[in-house]
């Protein structure tokens, strides 16, 4: 069986999120996103590690085209987290431990090849990060022989 290569996780990733701007960071963007911003006509950045900080707008989603392969580049997919970017697709070497990125709020993805190494994806979704609870709204709280009795 096969693995899938980078671009085939992130071709399907980019047509879901369909993100009018998007940050690549790393060294150059992989062609399939560039293929898809020919399509979409969408604002791509491709950002070093250290321009993120630069930056005043904060796109609706990014993605870490870097391999992640040490604890320390972690450092940088909770950075993008921390700026509320909605969705953010990464690949990470199998030297990191997945619980790593699970404390992050990422999901893991497919496994892919990329010459020599296999890359795990991981993706993290603001949308889907604290699912609702049906015990926790306000129709719940305080007071319950007031329920459905009152309109303030």
């Amino acid at each position: 069986m096969s693995k899938l290569s980078p671009d085939s996780v992130i071709a399907p990733w980019l047509e879901s999120v369909q993100p009018q701007t998007l940050w690549v960071i790393g060294d150059a963007t992989p062609p399939v996103v560039t293929d898809y911003q020919k399509h979409s006509n969408n604002l791509v950045d491709t950002l070093s590690v250290r321009e993120i900080e630069e930056r005043e707008h904060i796109p609706k989603a990014a993605l870490i085209a870097l391999p992640l392969s040490s604890p320390d580049e972690l450092l940088l997919a909770g950075q993008l987290r921390n700026l509320l970017i909605s969705d953010i697709l990464c690949f990470v070497s199998n030297t990191i431990p997945a619980e790593s990125l699970y404390a992050l709020a990422f999901k893991r993805g497919d496994e892919c090849q990329e010459k020599q190494s296999t890359l795990l994806s991981f993706h993290y979704s603001l949308a889907t990060y604290n699912h609702t609870r049906a015990w926790n709204n306000p129709k719940f709280w305080a007071n319950p022989e007031n329920w459905n009795k009152y309109w303030w």
